[in-house]
């Protein structure tokens, strides 16, 4: 009878050891939602704007780096008129990627593609329509586009971004920012 308990517990306490083993392991499975969902607060995003390109004013684009979350928001503020429509995504890296190589990876979307080796998300997730909005907006100065010569309004936009979350993935938190964003002007033909 002592033989058969002593087996029973040992086998007993090899599974013990099976379930505390593969729990340790769990976050590190892909796909998992306590590993790989990651909490994105605007207070922790180091921002950047563009609002040039080569080819001189262009649409206004704006990354919110969150380095500790391998994570880029990736906004774009369309200038074509004043109702300013923002379309964005949410870029996820893996866990080595470093915020050299994600900085890296922001500058070839901008400019033009300097670097050549530079990190792939894991995760490039579209913003619902609708998620990022324009609330208000102020009249600034009227510039010129250096490249063209055409007259661009500058305006200041103030977003709002709705909390977001795919679920098991990422947890964007709300928040508001102010932006730039030229647009050009239009004047009628003359006949």
């Amino acid at each position: 009878m002592f033989p058969l308990l002593i087996q029973t517990m040992t086998m007993n306490t090899n599974i013990q050891r099976l379930i505390f083993a593969a729990a340790l392991l769990l976050p590190f499975f892909p796909g998992n939602a306590v590993a790989s969902e990651r909490k994105l607060d605007f207070a922790n995003a180091t921002r950047l704007e563009e609002r040039h390109s080569m080819a001189g004013i262009r649409n206004t684009l704006l990354f919110y780096t969150y380095a500790d979350q391998k994570a880029v928001l990736q906004l774009q503020i369309d200038n074509k008129d004043t109702t300013f429509p923002v379309s964005g995504h949410i870029h996820l890296f893996s866990n080595e990627t470093t915020k050299e190589g994600i900085e890296k990876w922001i500058n070839n979307q901008h400019s033009d593609g300097l670097h050549l080796e530079v990190p792939t998300p894991v995760l490039s997730q579209p913003l619902p329509a609708g998620q990022c909005t324009v609330t208000a907006r102020k009249t600034l100065e009227t510039v010129k586009n250096p490249i063209t010569d055409d007259l661009f309004q500058d305006y200041e936009v103030t977003l709002l971004m709705k909390a977001y979350q795919l679920e098991g993935k990422v947890l964007l938190a709300s928040f508001t920012d102010k932006a730039r964003v030229y647009v050009k002007q239009h004047h009628p033909v003359d006949e």
